[in-house]
């Protein structure tokens, strides 16, 4: 199995999805002891959320603040200022309720994998209250960090929320990096996790293992080369020579997961900083956004793919790619969610069961 991984990671990538669940359970069956304590889940809340709040707006509008029944009360009555993290969507996670805070998604995927920082931008009572305790996740493993704002009075990125709360996970071993509007698969997730631990065992240069999908014309392709490594990113902020210019065609798109070996998350944020950092503009990454000034956590992947330090783990199913990052798009995240732990609560059932 082990010259197995370094094959799925490598060439033989188209193979890892049909072999996701035994991977999964073989990864586990070998786990180093200990894992989850040298590791830290950094997930991110404190976008600005622009489509979010307008598309919510309107939503609001056309409702006339009229009440009628239960979706349209908690449209009307969620605030504006909010993270859409926090919005009420149907719960797939347990019996009751009948509706939790998106985030709680993203958060439980990675529960019981490690430590937790969560960065914000407020609202860290109702964070814990309505997520992290209703959960069942320790408080006293999680911690908080708010996003400052730039010299434009915008944040600038989770790039920079990575920056900004170095602090609170450079003593761990691994980070996994998530976002709250995400369908994140616990299965995913544990097994990305996992794979990097084996490949740092085997004494493979790995500063990234990002888990990716295949689906139709991708918005975030990722570009691989002859060996099946990373070579570059295709993202809005981030452009450069290949953006935009392939034929349509199917490949590879991350699903807003990442699991990085520490020491080479800190050394590309770091350098990223020290090379890009202007106190009075923000960010001057060439190629991204120039208006923008931001630092994406997309950045610190192409950094380490021109490395030859990034691999991809070709498992992750296209729902996992579902974002709500609209309010329109909430029914949508709604079947992924329903889909990804339905599969997920079939794997568990199975490793019951033997």
């Amino acid at each position: 199995m082990l010259a197995d991984l370094l094959s799925l990671v490598g060439t033989g990538h188209e193979a890892a999805l049909e072999k996701r669940e035994a991977l999964t359970r073989e990864l586990l069956a070998s786990a180093p002891f200990g894992l989850e304590k040298k590791t830290c889940c950094l997930t991110l809340l404190a976008g600005a959320g622009t489509r979010w709040v307008k598309s919510l707006s309107l939503a609001k509008a056309g409702l006339g603040g009229k009440l009628c029944d239960t979706d349209a009360d908690q449209t009307v009555r969620f605030p504006l200022d909010a993270p859409r993290g926090l919005f009420p969507v149907r719960n797939f996670i347990s019996a009751e309720p009948s509706r939790i805070p998106m985030a709680a998604y993203a958060l439980d995927a990675v529960k019981g994998l490690g430590r937790h920082v969560i960065v914000i931008r407020g609202w860290e009572a109702e964070i814990r209250s309505g997520i992290i305790d209703a959960l069942g996740i320790d408080g006293e493993s999680v911690k908080f960090c708010t996003q400052k704002e730039g010299p434009s009075g915008k944040v600038l990125g989770h790039g920079d929320a990575a920056r900004q709360s170095r602090e609170l996970w450079r003593d761990s071993s691994y980070v996994i990096a998530n976002f709250g509007g995400d369908a994140n698969s616990p299965l995913t997730v544990a097994a990305s996790l996992l794979a990097m631990a084996r490949l740092d065992e085997l004494g493979e240069n790995v500063g990234l293992l990002l888990p990716v999908a295949k689906i139709k014309n991708p918005a975030y392709r990722v570009i691989l080369d002859e060996r099946g490594l990373p070579q570059a990113f295709e993202h809005n902020k981030l452009g450069g020579m290949t953006a935009g210019r392939l034929p349509p065609s199917e490949g590879y798109t991350n699903v807003g997961i990442r699991v990085y070996r520490t020491e080479a998350l800190s050394a590309a944020v770091d350098e990223i900083e020290s090379s890009y950092w202007r106190k009075e503009y923000g960010y001057l990454i060439p190629g991204n956004d120039p208006e923008a000034h931001e630092f994406a956590l997309d950045n610190v992947d192409a950094l380490l793919a021109r490395r030859g330090e990034a691999r991809i783990l070709a498992i992750a199913k296209a729902e996992e790619l579902t974002p709500a990052k609209s309010f329109d798009e909430i029914a949508n995240f709604e079947d992924a969610a329903k889909g990804v732990r339905a599969e997920w609560t079939k794997f568990l059932s199975a490793a019951d069961s033997q």
